[in-house]
């Protein structure tokens, strides 16, 4: 080969001439590194893993003799196993997100379950860990590409009655708010979720024939029954029933406390315990192994239900609320004056009591019978 420069002839493949000594072949040129754009942070390495580092504001320090100094406000994490997931991490650094973290309904549920759920009854912080269990199949989908329709389509699975849909609407509802202050979504998809048609049918009183019946059913050894006439004479609402304690019976005045649900009325006053539903009392109270007065879950609760229902040929329809109305239909019709029966039944105003008592044509004609025969004897 020729030389480029003195032209003489030097052994082929060489890299410098022989002669001149001028480099014959170019070198390559080294890539540029790339530098990071101001204020996305850097990574360094500390023994085996790397440090994420981010810029999160500037301070200015005074040097005398009126000069000054800028400083930047550093945030640092180690122990990250690469240089790329350091680097990654400065956005988390800086109060964003980092680049491979997924905004998921699971992410969003577990901090908000720990700090602004907490703030909520213990009953609604129930019903809402409930409906969140029913969004499971979908916790760990980006909440970004959730949909209308498959938001709805689990809706109408998991919750086929007004109540439970409604707290799986408003749980999600929550997710959807804590997502928009963070900029993960732009509006709130649980908005536009159709609940089912709320069905407030006739509730339906357990009859004398049907209450002298759970009583059989439970003289003869159904310990579950108990807890039926427990709600039915006390007036006891199903949830009540759920978080009871036994710790919260006072035996001596008969009355249950702590377990009020829903309204600041029924939280502050107790539930009257009859003398004829205490040793009912005293029998469940055995019964149940742990501190709880019911330790069943609330599923295996509502099966026990139907099948006692079933068991002592009651009417079909039945639900454990009937319960309630039960106590103040046989108040009612005990002649209880409404001022008391108001308080039994721990409401705010009489008008709500007197949507839970049922009185059927015969007692009905029989009281007005009563004071008609009044009229008669002062005329």
């Amino acid at each position: 080969m020729i030389c480029k420069k003195c032209k003489k002839e030097i052994p082929d493949g060489s890299i410098f001439c022989c002669i001149c000594g001028v480099r014959q072949v170019s070198a390559e040129k080294k890539s540029a590194r790339r530098a990071r754009p101001n204020g996305t942070g850097s990574a360094y390495k500390r023994g085996k893993t790397w440090t994420a580092v981010a810029i999160v504001g500037w301070k200015t320090i005074d040097l005398g003799n009126g000069k000054k100094k800028r400083l930047p406000v550093k945030r640092t994490k180690g122990g990250f196993p690469s240089k790329t997931d350091a680097l990654n991490y400065t956005l988390t650094l800086r109060g964003g997100k980092s680049k491979k973290e997924k905004v998921t309904l699971d992410a969003l549920y577990q901090p908000w379950s720990t700090s602004a759920m907490l703030k909520l009854s213990k009953s609604k912080q129930t019903a809402y860990k409930i409906a969140y269990e029913k969004w499971r199949q979908l916790a760990y989908t980006e909440i970004s590409q959730l949909t209308i329709g498959a938001l709805q389509e689990q809706l109408d699975e998991k919750a086929a009655t007004f109540y439970p849909a409604r707290d799986m609407k408003s749980v999600l509802s929550h997710l959807y708010k804590r997502a928009i202050a963070q900029g993960d979504v732009a509006s709130n998809l649980a908005e536009f979720l159709v609940l089912p048609k709320l069905e407030e049918g006739e509730k339906n009183p357990f009859t004398d024939d049907e209450l002298k019946a759970l009583w059989k059913d439970y003289a003869d050894g159904q310990t579950f029954t108990g807890y039926i006439l427990l709600m039915s004479y006390s007036g006891m609402m199903p949830g009540e029933l759920f978080i009871a304690e036994k710790g919260m019976i006072d035996w001596e005045k008969q009355t249950i406390t702590g377990c009020g649900l829903k309204t600041k009325k029924r939280k502050e006053t107790p539930l009257v315990v009859a003398d004829i539903i205490l040793p009912v009392l005293h029998d469940l109270c055995e019964h149940s192994k742990s501190k709880m007065l019911l330790d069943l879950n609330r599923d295996y609760f509502y099966e026990r239900f139907h099948e006692t229902m079933r068991r002592c040929a009651c009417r079909t329809g039945h639900t454990p609320y009937d319960c309630r109305h039960s106590t103040a239909t046989a108040l009612a019709l005990a002649d209880i004056p409404p001022s008391v029966i108001q308080k039994v039944m721990r409401h705010a105003k009489f008008a709500t009591t007197q949507r839970y008592i049922h009185v059927d044509a015969a007692p009905m004609l029989e009281a007005v019978n009563k004071i008609a025969k009044e009229g008669d004897s002062h005329t």
